[in-house]
């Protein structure tokens, strides 16, 4: 039965430990003030703007190139290649 007694001591103890910890806590805390919102840039950078034209133009020519090799390369749809994967460049730059 001792040993019940001494568990049933510490128990408390490491309380006391944790409250003391909240207190310091809770002491070091600061009141938080309302800023006021900073004005946002009127430029919106983009992946485009970071992309140069040769760079998006290798990035089309590449994606046509395998919607070419998809299909076998049949001269059928050598426009339309170019065309969707255009847009496709240019909608995941934007």
């Amino acid at each position: 039965m001792t040993t019940l007694k001494k568990t049933a001591e510490k128990k408390p103890a490491a309380q006391k430990l944790v409250t003391e910890k909240k207190v310091l806590a809770i002491g070091v805390i600061k009141e938080k003030k309302p800023v006021a919102a900073k004005p946002r840039a009127s430029k919106k950078v983009t992946a485009a703007s970071k992309v140069s034209e040769e760079e998006r133009k290798k990035m089309i020519a590449d994606n046509a190139y395998f919607r070419a090799q998809r299909r076998n390369f049949s001269p059928d749809g050598i426009e339309e290649d170019w065309l969707e994967a255009e847009a496709e460049v240019t909608k995941n730059l934007i």
